[in-house]
């Protein structure tokens, strides 16, 4: 049986034949038109408003910004920024996902910089012993594109920032004086953290003026095991969950770590790479003033015992009054260093000893970080980061009466092989589980934006959403399918999803990377522009303009109904989804802020040869006669983009007439087509 899953599409009226129907997987021809009717006479018919930073992108602070940063220069690198702006970047993700997990962002600005951990735990040997995460090991990295530079790269191509606060070793002060840094004036004398007086410190590094920072997200993914770090192993999203690691989450909590060989983060290597190392077990090299560090700070002091190939050391406040003999060390507990003597004040490990430690690290949680980041600023929206449907019940549950969080972020990815939906016998199939799985992803917004109202009180909490995308699936046969169009696909219909749902704001994943599979290719091979990159450069003329959705209906669509035998294949097939169809094309319309209707059309189909013809019409607009037209629309939903051919899938821009009674327009398959329908004088 075929389960339809019908789009809550925006408003045109349209009337739409089909030609070349009847290859591989698609039903024969059929007489039918589909009818989209849009309605843009405003009042009732608007349904709510456009956001740009719908276009927005998770980044990362790891090797230089992925190379897009110029540390020499102290700028963006000229090609990347022009690129961003072409693509419409509006929102920039600081310091990332799971590798920003564990930075503490006091350490990324100014000329003192520090080593920081990067985030993925390994490759020796994952997680280790989930009782003790004693054995993980978190690698250095040097943060050339901290906070300061973020912010210079986000201003220089016109978008904003969005800031992911580690929780991981930092701790409330911390992040209140983060939105002091980023937030308040320097100049006036106010210090609304007390202490250091952080807007003076920015100002010190050349940034006088507030950068006004309102996105705010606490911590990344640490609904998984791979990203709990201290906190417990336990599943929360089991049938039956023990609910520890979420209540931690919320309300803090400690970790007993027993025998952790410590590592070092500042370890410089041939290349001058100054955070060559690891918190991996480091043995003592015998120089003087030696930095050792800890996994998770910050570590109770008064738990903290310290051996040197077994023999305990003893802990001191300073090293200035030690002897050359005494075994003595000095602990900063916040930011986890050990640091040893230089063997005039406090004695050396010797060469080859290694450095094990006991400590109790200490957190506290969401609703502390909360209220302090929120005393700084109260016009800021901070949010939860266990996206899971399950979070909202249990914040009800165990967070203090009285607690709020202001939006809560999700990362709705499509996973193909954790999802069961990466059996891929041909290149068509992976294309139709693309589409298929853009609608569930949408699916599980709803689902949580529901719980979020069920278990909150209004006004509810709005999701966000700080990663998504389609990855993780074979290498066969579509090795490419991360970089082609089949991928743009997927993101333009969740850019209609986001809309239509009113999430204020989204950042795919990734701006950049090493890899093929983000908005620019690796910087070894020039920034390619992607084929997403392509399609956002299409598209953003609708979210630049702002304004209202616009009210639609759609009736008869045609149907992509992929072969149930080749979907259903898999020895664990999701079964709820194999055998279902798609609608071909999916539009959503707006009318911007200048009065401008923009109409966009996605032909999600496949087969080659599959053009649908409409007929448009828009009620409630009169028109100046003149509409522009921006299209993707390669050869191939395989198509894609590399150093070799960088231009395989481009956007072509042509203008044409607008009758008063609408127009003709195709759409070629596999393609991404806007209109923009300029308003007559009257408007």
């Amino acid at each position: 049986m075929n389960r339809l899953r019908r789009h809550a599409a925006v408003g045109l009226v349209v009337l739409v034949t089909l030609s070349g129907f009847g290859v591989v997987g698609s039903h024969p021809a059929a007489a039918d038109t589909a009818t989209i009717t849009l309605y843009a006479g405003g009042g009732g018919d608007d349904q709510g408003d456009v956001f740009t930073a719908i276009l927005g992108a998770n980044h990362r602070y790891t090797f230089d910004g992925y190379g897009t940063w110029e540390p020499a220069a102290g700028r963006a690198v000229p090609d990347v920024a022009a690129k961003a702006q072409r693509m419409g970047m509006k929102l920039l993700r600081w310091p990332g996902g799971t590798v920003g997990n564990t930075v503490w962002w006091k350490g990324t600005i100014g000329s003192n910089r520090m080593c920081q951990r990067d985030g993925r735990i390994g490759p020796f040997g994952g997680l280790g012993n989930a009782a003790n995460p004693a054995d993980d090991v978190l690698l250095a990295r040097y943060p050339a594109y901290g906070l300061d530079e973020h912010m210079t790269f986000t201003r220089a191509i016109g978008a904003e920032a969005q800031i992911m606060v580690p929780m991981t070793i930092g701790n409330p002060i911390d992040a209140a004086d983060l939105v002091e840094y980023t937030n308040t004036p320097a100049g006036d004398g106010v210090n609304p953290n007390g202490g250091t007086d952080w807007a003076e410190v920015r100002a010190a590094n050349g940034h006088p003026e507030p950068y006004g920072v309102t996105r705010w997200e606490l911590g990344n993914e640490h609904y998984h095991a791979d990203q709990r770090y201290w906190m417990s192993q336990d599943d929360p999203s089991s049938p039956t969950p023990r609910r520890a690691a979420i209540e931690q989450y919320i309300k803090g909590g400690d970790r007993r770590i027993t025998g952790e060989g410590l590592g070092k983060l500042a370890q410089r290597d041939d290349s001058g790479n100054p955070c060559a190392g690891s918190t991996g077990t480091k043995a003592s090299d015998g120089t003087a003033g030696q930095v050792f560090n800890i996994n998770y700070p910050s570590a109770v002091v008064d738990t903290f015992t310290l051996r040197v190939n077994g023999v305990t050391w003893r802990r001191v406040a300073s090293l200035e009054t030690a002897g050359p003999h005494d075994r003595v060390y000095v602990l900063r507990p916040h930011v986890g260093e050990v640091a040893f003597g230089d063997g005039v004040h406090g004695a050396i490990p010797p060469a080859g000893t290694t450095v094990v430690a006991d400590y109790t690290s200490t957190h506290l949680g969401f609703v502390d970080f909360y209220a302090r980041m929120k005393a700084v600023d109260p016009d800021i929206d901070v949010c939860a980061s266990w996206g899971a449907v399950n979070f909202p019940s249990w914040f009800k549950q165990l967070a203090p009466a009285g607690s709020r969080y202001d939006c809560l972020t999700a990362h709705p990815y499509t996973h193909f092989e954790g999802q069961q939906r990466n059996d891929w016998d041909s290149a068509v199939e992976a294309h139709d589980w693309h589409m298929l799985s853009s609608w569930d992803q949408r699916q599980f917004v709803v689902d949580l934006r529901e719980a979020v109202n069920a278990n909150t009180s209004a006004p509810h909490p709005f999701i966000a959403i700080s990663e998504y995308g389609a990855l993780w699936g074979p290498n066969q046969p579509f090795r490419n399918y991360a970089s082609s169009m089949t991928h743009a696909l997927y993101m333009a219909d969740q850019w209609i999803n986001w809309l239509e749902l009113g999430v204020p704001w989204a950042e795919g994943n990734d701006f950049s990377s090493d890899g093929w599979y983000t908005l620019l290719g690796p910087a070894g091979k020039g920034f390619v522009f992607s084929a997403e990159a392509a399609t956002r450069e299409a598209v953003k003329p609708m979210f630049e303009a702002r304004g209202k959705r616009i009210r639609h209906t759609v009736s008869g669509t045609p149907l992509r109904d992929p072969p149930d035998a080749e979907m259903c294949d898999h020895p664990t097939p999701p079964l709820a989804r194999c055998d279902d169809s798609y609608e071909k094309l999916n539009v959503t319309a707006t009318r911007g802020s200048a009065g401008a209707v923009y109409v966009m059309v996605v032909n999600r189909s496949p087969v080659a040869g599959d053009t649908i013809t409409a007929q448009l019409v828009v009620n409630g607009f009169v028109g100046n006669g003149a509409g522009e037209v921006r299209q993707v629309a390669p050869s191939s939903f395989t198509a894609y983009n590399d150093d070799v051919a960088p231009t395989t899938v481009s956007m072509a821009a042509s203008t044409r007439s607008v009758d008063p009674n609408g127009f003709t327009a195709t759409f070629p398959p596999h393609s991404v087509t806007l209109f923009r329908l300029s308003p007559g004088s009257d408007l």
